[in-house]
């Protein structure tokens, strides 16, 4: 099992929750929902508000159903939310192994306001070259290559759930005076990737906007494990005003009658992000090393080709890149036509990246993007393209 400063970690456990099991006679009830298909690659968007409360947490992630088994090979992606500290902080990660404690990819994430006082969207990118996390139209992680993305092969059901841990040191000491707390989920929606095009795909996508609760897409947890101080009832699972609402409550007091909180906020941008190295065409002799393309020459190119502009408008392209020199420049181009030339400041050595920008218009559709060096001397990671 996972184990942080000598205690067992939930994500680990979480799964285990598959160890069956009628409901134990805890005092306290949580909420869990798990897809009844599996899905793999594939970019996963999520609108919700979680729940505020020192050893809470509110969650959304995949699971490889059986990882939990004897030396089974452990497959799992997560965003938890943490309740404590005014619900300000949240966890990315990947577990994998087949050993016991299973291997894992922590990161800690502080966000700038309460995440429980209104709804975000988080997304969840899963490809075969990487991982990524976001957060309202921002990257906030990317694990690119490795263990923790060449080892997740099987595909994975999909969850939510809130509930109280009793791992102090993780979550925070849980009081049942906050009780009652909830999740709101306003939607979730899934786009396939296509390896054909490098990039996700409407066809066999789908949306779930909580009108009501589709049996035929998802099951309702009633089970619960050693770290969880509640049961799932399968009566905190509630779907209200087009919204899923999933509660933590005392024994006797499950469900939820009172007004769902309004989503005030605003759409992300729809934006694209490129990895620099996955282009399907080059011109010249560019090296890839470490997730960048480097030892960039005057001449050389690399074409993207598939790429899916989502609507018409201005976007502001960024480039993280890097460049001991101050001459470096390229060209973005669109099926061959120059959009717009940029020039590379000395960021303070090649390996020390910083991200530039600048604005150019483009058109809805699948086209091919390409960078066109004008002059030589820069290496780049990575180009994000967002509708302004």
């Amino acid at each position: 099992m996972l184990k942080l400063s000598g205690v067992i970690r939930w994500s680990a456990l979480l799964a285990a929750s598959l160890f069956a099991a009628s409901l134990q006679a805890k005092p306290y009830k949580a909420a869990e929902i798990y897809s009844k298909q599996t899905y793999k690659y594939g970019r996963y968007e999520v609108r919700m508000k979680v729940a505020k409360g020192s050893g809470v947490l509110s969650t959304f992630f995949t699971y490889k159903n059986g990882s939990e088994i004897g030396n089974t090979f452990w497959e799992e992606i997560d965003i938890e939310v943490f309740g404590k500290n005014n619900a300000t902080q949240w966890q990315s990660n990947v577990i994998i192994g087949s050993s016991r404690p299973t291997t894992k990819t922590e990161g800690l994430h502080t966000a700038s306001a309460s995440l429980g006082d209104g709804y975000h969207t988080y997304v969840l990118e899963w490809t075969p070259s990487y991982v990524a996390w976001y957060v309202d139209g921002g990257q906030v992680r990317r694990i690119t290559g490795g263990q923790f993305v060449t080892s997740l092969t099987s595909n994975q059901d999909i969850r939510f759930n809130v509930w109280a841990a009793n791992i102090a040191e993780w979550v925070g000491a849980f009081d049942p005076n906050i009780l009652p707390v909830y999740q709101f989920v306003n939607y979730i929606e899934y786009k396939p990737y296509s390896a054909s095009t490098n990039s996700f795909t409407t066809n066999g996508s789908w949306r779930d906007d909580f009108n009501s609760f589709d049996t035929n897409r998802w099951n309702k947890a009633n089970w619960t494990f050693t770290e969880n101080y509640a049961d799932f009832d399968t009566n905190n699972v509630v779907v209200k005003d087009g919204t899923l609402v999933l509660a933590l409550t005392r024994e006797g007091a499950t469900g939820f009658n009172g007004t769902v909180p309004s989503d005030g906020g605003t759409t992300p941008a729809p934006s694209v992000f490129i990895e620099a190295e996955s282009f399907n065409e080059v011109g010249g002799s560019v090296t890839v090393s470490g997730g960048a393309v480097g030892y960039i020459d005057a001449g050389e190119w690399m074409k993207y080709n598939n790429i899916n502009i989502p609507a018409t408008g201005t976007y502001k392209v960024e480039y993280r890149v890097a460049s001991a020199l101050t001459t470096a420049q390229f060209t973005l181009d669109k099926n061959g036509v120059g959009l717009g030339t940029i020039s590379v400041p000395n960021t303070g050595g090649w390996g020390t990246y910083a991200t530039i920008s600048h604005d150019v218009s483009l058109t809805a559709g699948v086209q091919s993007l390409a960078i066109y060096a004008n002059s030589g001397g820069f290496n780049i990671d990575w180009i994000k393209l967002t509708k302004i």
